[in-house]
């Protein structure tokens, strides 16, 4: 059966978010200059944190469908070494109770 994000409306659905996804960063990123160039210098204010924090999620965001698309939802391998499920259990030895030593 094929997934969802293969079919071709997926995929390009996905690129198109991610263009309307960098959009939106952009005018919100226009929004935050006006709003940090509108009053005199001092500290940051919250909300021009917060600002500037949505500006780059939307456009890590934006880049990741942009350029991965449908990709983002494909599935890798992991090396055992990494995943939390362990083949098999290793054995070591210790070298005391080695009779050759």
């Amino acid at each position: 059966m094929r997934k969802w994000y293969e079919t071709l409306w997926a995929r390009i659905g996905l690129r198109l978010t991610g263009l309307v996804i960098l959009g939106a960063a952009w005018f919100t990123g226009k929004a935050a200059y006006v709003q940090v160039h509108s009053r005199a210098s001092g500290p940051a204010r919250l909300g021009d944190l917060a600002l500037c924090a949505a500006v780059v999620a939307l456009l890590i965001v934006g880049n990741a469908l942009l350029t991965m698309g449908a990709g983002l939802w494909k599935q890798v391998e992991i090396p055992s070494r990494w995943s939390a499920v362990q083949v098999e259990a290793r054995q070591f030895e210790v070298l005391l109770s080695r009779k050759d030593a």
